[in-house]
């Protein structure tokens, strides 16, 4: 399995980060604005860095466990003040960094999505190049998955060096509450004929087929990627970023027409702008949602339910008319670990600490560990842990993989797409129509190509 994934995530070297809209506010050289001695100790001369992830759910095994080496590195190093500005909501864990180096202070170790968009930052410096790092320490990432850096190897811009290192590749699969369908005496559909099949039969009886956490607009994002994988492959893909295809063509407008009918059919439940990801989770656990589309990442706390045995993993539902991309993901690496500090800032040595500590083979080992072989990573181990069912499921589907992208937005140069598809597709949850939803799209990818 991993030789495939790793083809496959050599051909993901373009794509757009998280960060969008880096263009205004990271287009500031951190250079310009250097850190003085003052702005870098604590009030008690320690030296202070902070980081920030969007691991700060301490019901989430992954993120209690970041939590604890948190203060674990706080122990250990009395010499630096560890701030944790880590906030779960992907939206304003951004607006805080963008912010950040805004304001001339970039907080100094921070994730992030790598790719295309984040060119603005790396142009000017607001991301550190950590090449000479890794050469001096080749230890230190000697059991990383080195296909899984192509994200933050901007060589194809002409920007030699590495910008941040990869956390963890994942997934977008489904989880299935077993006890839901049989109690209804009925099979778990693994394809989008079959959902839409169930659907009334589950609603009867008072379940919500698939949950749907709109109030994180990176829902619809990941969800329209996926389904558009099960249709079109990454052709769509292709055509769209190389304008081959509008937003508002049939093609991507016929797949945002199936979410807006599933959503006024109910397939997707109600009230969906009033919980998130992992609202979604507890109603799977709760047992109010028969199916939740979420990621390997969240197998580990699936496994802390008090009805785990109950939960069974399979992949995105794909389409009976399309088997041939049956087995076309969205996945791919996670996201990266990356610093802002430049040798020769007073807080340089301590950030390089702190990167090294959460970024280490030790820190890995620990959360496999933690998780109990579950989920996935971007280093490999001497010795494997007994994996759990639904790591066991995930990886029948993930092993299968023939080709793997992250979201569609992140491979256009335009570094506000990301954000625009997120927002525009989450209406559909407040009443919007697709063909609106799709032609806002495409004006703005319009505007953005005349400037350029």
């Amino acid at each position: 399995m991993q030789k495939k994934i790793i083809s496959v995530l050599l051909a993901s070297v373009l794509a757009v980060s998280v960060l969008s809209g880096c263009g205004n506010s990271g287009g500031e050289s951190k250079d310009s604005s250097k850190k003085s001695e003052e702005t870098a100790k604590a009030e008690d001369g320690k030296v202070k860095v902070r980081i920030l992830t969007r691991f700060s759910n301490p019901d989430s095994v992954r993120e209690r466990y970041f939590m604890d080496m948190v203060a674990k590195f706080q122990e250990e190093n009395q010499d630096i003040e560890l701030e944790d500005v880590s906030i779960s909501d992907e939206e304003s864990h951004d607006t805080l960094f963008k912010t950040s180096v805004a304001s001339g202070d970039p907080i100094e170790v921070f994730n992030f999505l790598g790719y295309a968009a984040n060119i603005d930052y790396v142009k000017n410096g607001v991301v550190t190049d950590i090449s000479s790092l890794l050469e001096e320490d080749p230890v230190w990432t000697e059991n990383y998955i080195d296909a899984l850096f192509a994200p933050v190897d901007y060589s194809a811009y002409g920007i030699e060096g590495t910008y941040g290192l990869p956390t963890s590749p994942y997934g977008v699969c489904c989880f299935y509450n077993k006890a839901i369908f049989d109690e209804l005496g009925m099979e778990m559909p693994e394809t989008w004929e079959g959902i839409e099949a169930a659907a009334p039969k589950l609603i009867e009886a008072g379940y919500i087929p698939m949950a749907f956490g709109a109030k994180d607009n990176y829902r619809a994002g990941h969800f329209l990627t996926a389904l558009s994988m099960k249709y079109y492959g990454d052709q769509l893909k292709n055509d769209l970023i190389d304008n081959e295809k509008a937003w508002n063509d049939p093609e991507m407008l016929g797949l945002i027409e199936k979410m807006q009918k599933w959503q006024a059919d109910g397939l997707f439940g109600d009230n969906n702008l009033a919980y998130d990801a992992n609202g979604e989770l507890a109603k799977l656990e709760n047992k109010e949602a028969a199916i939740i589309f979420s990621g390997s990442w969240n197998i580990a706390t699936i496994n802390e339910f008090s009805n785990k045995d109950d939960i069974v993993c399979k992949g995105f539902p794909y389409f009976e008319e399309k088997p041939e991309y049956k087995d076309e993901w969205m996945g791919g690496p996670d996201d990266f670990m990356a610093m802002t500090s430049q040798p020769g800032d007073p807080d340089y040595d301590a950030t390089v600490r702190v990167l090294k500590f959460f970024t280490s083979q030790e820190y890995y080992q620990g959360l496999y560990e933690a998780q109990a072989g579950a989920g996935t990573y971007p280093v490999t181990f001497g010795e494997t842990i007994q994996a759990d069912a639904l790591t066991t499921e995930f990886n029948e589907y993930y092993g299968k993989a023939t080709n793997m992208i992250g979201e569609i937005e992140q491979f256009s140069p335009m570094t506000s797409l990301l954000d625009v598809v997120r927002t525009e597709v989450t209406t559909i949850f407040s009443g919007d129509k697709a063909k609106d939803i799709a032609d806002r799209i495409q004006g703005e990818v319009d505007t953005y190509n005349a400037s350029n």
